[in-house]
């Protein structure tokens, strides 16, 4: 059969060439099934891989549904290799197939072994899914505009101001030009045309007015950033003046422009370290959200996406504890950034999770007067309020070393429900600013105290079971296979979060000092307490999980839907449901592991 007749132009055939296309196709078969036909039975002996033409294949392991395939679908590649098959198929109604053969399918994989890994290859091992757009971040930021980019404010001098004046200007405003006001005219003195007048050996006394340019090159505010771009290109410029209604209104350097389009970290950072006011963190803060998408969109990998994120966000933390604290209480003070944030695993604005350690010498409503200012100002910069209170706000989130062992043994001896959440969250604790003295004393202290517990610890570990993944999988799967408009899914709770928690208990009881979760499963791998394999595939399904989450919250953002951990699993596409599939088959393998392990039946 011509492979034009199956057209195969989606992932992963699109990515073969014609004659592969042919020869993948020319002995496939047209398969019919009625609904509620089988199709396929445990421990039958499999010689094709199916792709659905038409209509909807359940995978049925028992009564309960563990996978949907629809148009554009295959079915079960990993049944090729070994030839047999654990679970059932059955159409859900009227269904077309194909049925490519085995040998065939087998010959593609190994000519293109890209092709060959989406199917037969782990998790950990596979290549970048396609279906998830990138182009819509991308046309935002080619159509950004110089207001929505940011800009450098304006410093001017008089043209009287010397060439002295000029350059500590520079260096006091972190700047490397500075406005000239002549009268009526605005011109500009640069660092280029102070090391002139180092050249020109020019007196430090004289005017900067006859050395500086009064033709200046101007974009509106409101221009694209491309634009910009294309004006400095074309005239062989370091820097744009930009104007509004004419008048000046900022300066914006190459360096700051190309590392909007490029990362936005950079200028980010530069922007972070000179905010004067919680108005100049607020700037910073959208453009952390700028730099995600555009990250997002050139292809960088979650996990590092998300450490990157991490550092922009402890800096610009640590910035605004210095504004808002009063000298003594920052120098005797440590803040700390709990939960997924402390892991570097946070990267969109969920929730804002902190923590303080201050010196009994402090005055304590001095303390708590500049905890409210800074919880206060992360939630104007975008930080939403955590849910279960875990803030520096409250009493029970801050408090000196002794007070701080007071309530960890409370955690121990006393546990309430919620205490295993309140010992997650410190356990996953980085410091944002301070003395990090302050807080490996308290860490060592806590740690030190469970670390051999091994009966506390399996009752820290049982919070992994608090969530029926497999009842909340087969309720999504459902809705797909009744073709439901959305699937909705939690990711968190159905299979990041078992990963986390567990590798979480594991990494204490191992006396792990990282608090990143893939930096724990290495670690865990490197000590053999789980497999290396398995160490190295939990972390995929993690980072593919966290890719999904990020996706879907940087689509919410974009239509102004609240950010969370629920997806539309409707949305994905075929290769994205088979690896969450996977990811969620390895969260419940892991679960499975730590139970064993801690013996949580007991519990």
């Amino acid at each position: 059969m011509p492979a034009t007749r199956f057209g195969l132009s989606f992932p992963p055939f699109y990515k073969l060439n014609m004659t592969e296309k042919e020869k993948l196709t020319e002995s496939a078969d047209l398969l019919f099934f009625g609904s509620g036909e089988e199709i396929l039975s445990p421990e039958r002996k499999v010689n094709e891989l199916y792709l659905v033409l038409k209509g909807i294949v359940g995978e049925m392991a028992g009564k309960e549904v563990v996978g949907v395939y629809r148009e554009e679908d295959v079915f079960d590649s990993r049944s090729l290799l070994t030839g047999r098959i654990e679970n059932s198929f059955v159409a859900h109604e009227e269904t077309l197939l194909c049925a490519l053969p085995r040998q065939a399918v087998l010959a593609a994989a190994v000519n293109d072994p890209e092709f060959g890994a989406h199917f037969f290859a782990r998790i950990s091992e596979k290549p970048g899914l396609a279906g998830r757009g990138g182009q819509g971040e991308w046309q935002n930021i080619l159509t950004a505009t110089i207001r929505e980019a940011g800009m450098r404010p304006p410093v001017f001098l008089n043209a009287s101001s010397t060439v002295k004046l000029a350059a500590r200007a520079m260096k006091e405003n972190h700047c490397r030009a500075v406005l000239v006001l002549d009268g009526e005219r605005v011109g500009i003195f640069t660092m280029s045309n102070f090391c002139d007048a180092i050249v020109d050996a020019i007196p430090p006394d004289t005017p900067i007015g006859a050395r500086a340019h009064y033709t200046l090159h101007c974009c509106d505010i409101d221009a694209h950033v491309f634009s910009a771009l294309l004006l400095m290109t074309r005239q062989n410029i370091q820097r744009v003046v930009v104007t509004e209604k004419g008048k000046p209104v900022g300066v914006l350097p190459q360096i700051d422009l190309l590392s909007f389009l490029s990362s936005h970290s950079h200028l980010v950072s530069k922007q972070i370290e000179q905010a004067a006011d919680l108005n100049g963190l607020i700037e910073a803060g959208g453009g952390i959200d700028a730099a995600i998408g555009t990250l997002n969109a050139t292809g960088m990998k979650t996990p590092q996406l998300a450490r990157l994120v991490q550092a922009l966000d402890l800096r610009l933390m640590e910035r605004l504890w210095r504004l808002v604290a009063p000298p003594e209480v920052a120098a005797g003070s440590t803040l700390l950034v709990l939960g997924s944030g402390g892991r570097g695993e946070q990267i969109l604005k969920t929730d804002q999770d902190n923590a303080l350690i201050f010196d009994e010498a402090l005055d304590p409503a001095a303390v708590a007067e500049a905890a409210e200012a800074f919880c206060s100002g992360l939630l104007k910069v975008g930080y939403p309020p955590c849910s279960g209170g875990i803030m520096a706000n409250r009493p029970a989130w801050r408090g000196t070393p002794r007070q701080w062992q007071e309530r960890f043994l409370g955690w121990i001896y006393q546990p309430e429900q919620d205490t295993w959440m309140h010992f997650a969250a410190w356990l996953d604790a980085e410091v944002a600013a301070g003395d990090p003295a302050r807080f490996a004393a308290c860490r060592d202290d806590l740690s030190g105290r469970v670390r051999g517990e091994t009966q506390w610890l399996g009752w820290l570990a049982r919070a992994i079971s608090q969530f029926d993944h497999l009842q909340a999988e087969n309720r999504f799967w459902r809705q797909l296979l009744h073709r439901h408009d959305e699937a909705r899914f939690d990711l968190k709770k159905g299979g990041i979060f078992p990963i986390v928690h567990g590798v979480r208990v594991l990494a204490l009881e191992a006396g792990v000092v990282p608090v990143n979760t893939f930096e724990r499963l290495e670690a865990l791998a490197a000590d053999g307490r789980i497999e290396r394999a398995f160490a190295d595939d939990l972390a995929g399904a993690l980072a593919f999980m966290m890719k999904l989450r990020l996706d879907s919250g940087l689509s919410a953002r974009r239509w102004g839907a609240e950010i969370g951990n629920v997806i539309d699993t409707g949305a994905l596409s075929s290769l994205e449901r088979d690896s969450l599939k996977e990811s969620l088959a390895l969260a419940r393998k892991f679960k499975a592991f730590v139970s064993r392990h801690y013996q949580l039946g007991r519990f």
